[in-house]
């Protein structure tokens, strides 16, 4: 399936349809990976076929928004060796719980966040240039003294502090806080502290809702 939205739209309209669209996508978000890509013409297009419709040389035009949960769901479960990124699950596990005890997050809100921003990639790289596990923006990185990153255990850091600074913020709504994580705070109170009506931020809060529920009630981190 493919989806075509044009984003220059009166912003009651947009509200309506990002809401319509949300509830809509709903199975297929259960199902498939989906993918994003915004053209010259500031359409945004969303596909769950990139590996059957598009030729290889196009698809680095397209943004993994969101990953199929059924392929890949929590922690990486290989405890000792190494992933592509030559990290274990036990380097990743005491990469978290190192930054949750720095920052009082809960271990599995770090696991979710990590999950979805990078989906356990060290070396991720975002179109918009966030980078590492927790998809750091530069800005971010340098405001919370990260030298490097790709280091697993100053990125992981750094984006435990972040959600601590914006759980004090946002007296610890969870959903406002996964909202300003993506889309940043200035987004959730420009809109009355209220979730954005940005489709990959709407799409996002309950992406990482869900995982964090999932990895809790497996307790493995």
């Amino acid at each position: 399936m493919k989806i075509s939205l044009q984003p220059a739209m009166q912003s009651t309209h947009t509200f309506l349809m990002m809401s319509t669209l949300t509830l809509f996508l709903t199975p297929l978000i259960a199902q498939a990976d989906i993918y994003m890509q915004q053209d010259t013409s500031e359409l945004i297009l969303l596909t769950n076929l990139l590996t059957d419709l598009e030729p290889t040389n196009q698809r680095d035009r397209y943004e993994l928004l969101l990953e199929d949960d059924q392929r890949s769901s929590g922690i990486p479960k290989n405890t000792t060796s190494a992933n592509a990124n030559g990290l274990s699950r036990q380097q990743i596990i005491e990469a978290v719980a190192s930054a949750s005890a720095q920052t009082a997050i809960d271990p599995a809100l770090i696991h979710a966040v990590i999950r979805v921003e990078s989906n356990y990639n060290a070396k991720a790289l975002s179109p918009r240039g966030a980078q590492g596990l927790m998809q750091l923006m530069p800005s971010t990185a340098r405001r919370f003294n990260v030298t490097n990153p790709y280091d697993p255990v100053q990125n992981v850091l750094a984006g435990a502090q972040y959600l601590r600074e914006l759980n004090n913020f946002f007296h610890g709504n969870m959903p406002l806080i996964l909202a300003a994580y993506n889309a940043g705070p200035k987004a959730v109170t420009n809109h009355h502290m209220q979730i954005p009506p940005f489709l990959e931020t709407r799409l996002y809060v309950p992406k990482v809702l869900d995982v964090y529920r999932r990895i809790r009630a497996e307790r493995v981190y």
